[in-house]
């Protein structure tokens, strides 16, 4: 019966490539037919099977062959197991990727392998225009003459990763440069838009108090699921609570936002975070080694720059 269940998915599926595999896939579901309807499975079936996979093995190495010859039916069993364990993970990282944009589930923050960009929507790298981008009068933080413009959305898990990086990017190259972080709220995390609408409240109350607010943001993203957490927590980042309430109340900056939203999708951004830095870009959360590449290279070519207009 094992034996005919594997043979059933396997054969199936080479046979949708081959016709050789059809006879086997057809010989497996009628065995698993019979096995289901309670009836005797037709054994020649197991016999063949396992005559051939051991016949295969032996050519190759006497010892394994005659150990799978021996241990058939529990290798068989071993096999189905980890086959239905497979197939459920890989549904369930399919559904959590469907749902919540995540293939590890709607808690976790770890790179999911079905978007190896580690970015919150699948696209292309290739249609980033970074000659599009500019910083607007969104926030900055830090002084330089390089600068890294950010999109990014204040619910998005892999933004928040990236927040470790660029602080220690930013702390190591102090006076070099600068970081403009502006809004793209991806629609699959719910109120993003309005989180990112909160931010440009705070930041009409003054860049510290803003950048103070970003990162509380962050470490309270999982609590963020209400309008009254966004005010709530301006209260608890010492912002002006009724200034702020009357601002994310009355929709001010939702047209800020979608600006910002335009502004990336022009410049082909796909998901968050992605930065440009130059002409460099950068998708996920990335590594700081991989951050200071790219400043180190802008460096040396706005000193290409420079040494040319001297």
């Amino acid at each position: 019966m094992v034996v005919c269940i594997i043979a059933a998915v396997v054969f199936g599926i080479l046979g949708i490539f081959s016709a050789k595999y059809r006879a086997y896939a057809r010989e497996a579901f009628r065995c698993v037919s019979r096995t289901v309807t309670f009836r005797p499975c037709d054994t020649e079936f197991n016999r063949k099977m396992k005559a051939k996979i051991t016949a295969s093995l032996m050519k190759r190495s006497e010892k394994l062959g005659s150990f799978v010859y021996r241990r058939f039916e529990l290798l068989s069993w071993l096999f189905l197991v980890s086959m239905i364990a497979s197939l459920l993970l890989a549904g369930l990282g399919g559904y959590n990727l469907a749902v919540y944009g995540n293939c590890n589930g709607p808690e976790s923050t770890d790179i999911c392998i079905l978007n190896p960009e580690g970015a919150s929507i699948v696209g292309s790298s290739a249609a980033l225009k970074p000659e599009l981008v500019t910083e607007d009068d969104d926030p900055s933080i830090g002084s330089g003459n390089i600068t890294i413009v950010e999109f990014g959305c204040h619910l998005c898990p892999y933004t928040k990763k990236a927040e470790p990086v660029m602080k220690e990017l930013l702390e190591k190259y102090e006076g070099k440069i600068r970081l403009v972080f502006r809004n793209f709220p991806v629609k699959r995390h719910r109120l993003s838009t309005e989180a990112a609408a909160a931010s440009e409240c705070a930041h009409e109350q003054g860049d510290a108090l803003y950048w103070k607010y970003h990162d509380m943001m962050f470490e309270k993203q999982k609590e963020l699921d209400s309008i009254n957490a966004f005010k709530a927590l301006a209260k608890a980042a010492g912002l002006d609570a009724a200034r702020f309430n009357e601002c994310i109340d009355s929709q001010k900056y939702l047209e800020e936002v979608e600006k910002d939203f335009m502004d990336g999708q022009a410049a082909g951004v796909y998901g968050t975070p992605t930065f440009f830095i130059g002409n460099t870009t950068i998708v996920g959360p990335k590594s700081l080694a991989e951050f200071e590449k790219a400043v180190n290279g802008q460096m040396i070519r706005n000193e290409e720059i420079n040494a040319c207009v001297d």
